[in-house]
């Protein structure tokens, strides 16, 4: 009585129970052999693979530091980055105080400099018209746009110079819709505030050789007299080591900034791999610098040598010298060296058959042999030459679109699948 007391209250979850049992075994039973009838396929789509190497790139430059007897406070008269001629005033130093507080000046000094280029390229000219207003706005929404896509992929090279232009959108966007003696007003007080730092006794340096590039105290790294032009004509792996190991040095005197004479520029990049094979002397290569916000760059190769550590160090000319580039003595630079084209094969799609690389397709509920031509390979991926058929062999050849099988099991040429 007591056992069919049992069955009689607890029969639905017996039942429910074994109902569950036999689903796990359906299950189980379909995953280990039953999969075999299952396949994933995916097209055959063309590829463009662009090759880059990376490696970190040395500026070697005809550079002439300038200097002043003993420290003072720098101010720019040139722009920095700037083409100057012959009697060019460069910059004035102001010789009043030194040390830590100097050094304060200096930095308040720079800001103050930084907003009055600011507030003169907010100035709007005459009679500019109310119905550019929207216009500027819709600029300060770019800037603000790149300055969060910066901030958020951790690419800050070129902060400053869009903070500065979304200032000066929004500057002039509120002169047109607000206040518009606001920007001259603040102009005529940050050059007030300025002159009122600017006190003592005072030197200007000119430029008193030919034309040549000019770079503010901000740009001297004491390198100038160890990566020259010179020194890279004679450079060898030892010598380029003992450069890159140097101590900064700017010589006697108290730098202020400085000139860099003639146009071309070299760059000596340092690869951890041996990559000689890579390179053709006398052929130009895409050169992008990630610290001077992605800028890409066409530089000649000019020379190949070993690191000394199974490397390859490669001398790239530039014969431009563009204004918005920041010439670091040291930065990442990246390198096309190469690039193919072809169909995309998944690593988990290739086979071999009979000695031929191929893979497996669909076709007609039928799975079939391609061949392929493998021209590049790389971790997970493979690239194949386009072909249409091989009339050398029985099996033709792979052909864009054709759904190539990336999972299945107990795969042969001429498979029926219902």
């Amino acid at each position: 009585m007591k056992r069919k007391r049992f069955l009689q209250l607890h029969i639905g979850r017996i039942a429910l129970t074994f109902l569950l049992l036999c689903l796990i075994i359906y299950t189980c039973y379909h995953a280990l052999w039953s999969s075999e009838g299952s396949l994933l396929t995916t097209p055959a789509k063309p590829i463009s693979d662009t090759r880059l190497i990376s490696g970190d790139a040395w500026l070697f430059r005809d550079e002439t530091v300038l200097t002043v007897p003993k420290a003072g406070l720098v101010n720019s008269l040139a722009d920095g980055g700037a083409k100057v001629g012959k009697n060019t005033e460069l910059t004035e130093v102001w010789f009043d105080e030194s040390g830590v507080e100097l050094n304060e000046k200096q930095a308040k000094l720079d800001l103050i400099n930084r907003t009055i280029d600011v507030l003169e390229a907010s100035t709007l000219p005459e009679g500019t018209p109310v119905s550019k207003a929207e216009g500027y706005r819709a600029q300060a929404l770019s800037e603000l746009s790149k300055i969060r896509m910066a901030i958020r992929t951790g690419d800050l090279s070129g902060l400053s110079e869009m903070e500065d232009a979304l200032l000066v959108s929004l500057n002039r966007y509120g002169a047109l819709t607000g206040d518009a003696d606001a920007i001259a007003n603040a102009l005529e007080s940050a050059r007030a505030e300025r002159d009122a730092l600017l006190k003592g006794e005072k030197t200007v340096l000119h430029n008193t050789a030919s034309s040549a590039y000019y770079y503010g105290l901000s740009e001297v790294d004491g390198y100038e007299s160890v990566f020259t032009e010179q020194a890279l004509e004679a450079m060898t792996a030892e010598s380029f080591a003992e450069m890159t190991r140097a101590t900064p040095d700017t010589g006697e005197g108290y730098p202020v900034g400085k000139l860099c004479y003639g146009y071309s520029w070299h760059v000596a990049v340092d690869f951890s791999q041996a990559c000689e094979d890579l390179f053709v002397i006398g052929q130009a290569y895409t050169v992008s610098f990630p610290e001077n916000n992605g800028m890409t760059l066409e530089l000649v190769c000019e020379r190949l040598l070993g690191n000394g550590e199974g490397g390859t160090v490669a001398v790239l000319r530039s014969d431009v010298t563009p204004l918005e580039f920041r010439y670091l003595r040291m930065q990442s630079a990246e390198i096309t060296v190469g690039s193919t084209e072809g169909i995309y094969i998944p690593r988990q799609a290739y086979v071999s058959l009979g000695g031929l690389d191929g893979v497996y397709v669909f076709e007609d509920g039928t799975v079939r042999f391609r061949r392929i031509l493998v021209i590049y390979q790389d971790e997970g991926y493979l690239i194949a030459n386009y072909e249409d058929n091989a009339p050398e062999h029985d099996a033709a050849y792979l052909s864009l679109n054709d759904l190539m099988i990336t999972s299945g099991k107990n795969l042969y040429d001429g498979k029926v699948y219902s």
